[in-house]
């Protein structure tokens, strides 16, 4: 249900979404990409890059919201 209100608030143009949706998936998501690329700090790279396509796909001005 926090991973839904955090969308939402996304949605919205709220950055808190997203801050929270980083909370959430940060660890794991770092982890899971440095075991693709071994490689630490390019993994924080890709994480980093996927959440602002996130906000970027989800934010207020994307396509179709």
């Amino acid at each position: 249900m926090e991973e839904r209100s955090a969308i939402e608030r996304l949605k919205r143009g709220d950055i808190g979404g997203l801050e929270m949706l980083v909370r959430m998936h940060h660890t794991r998501a770092v982890r899971a990409a440095d075991l693709i690329v071994r490689d630490r700090a390019l993994a924080e790279d890709v994480v980093q890059s996927a959440f602002v396509r996130t906000y970027e796909r989800i934010g207020p001005s994307a396509p179709g919201s």
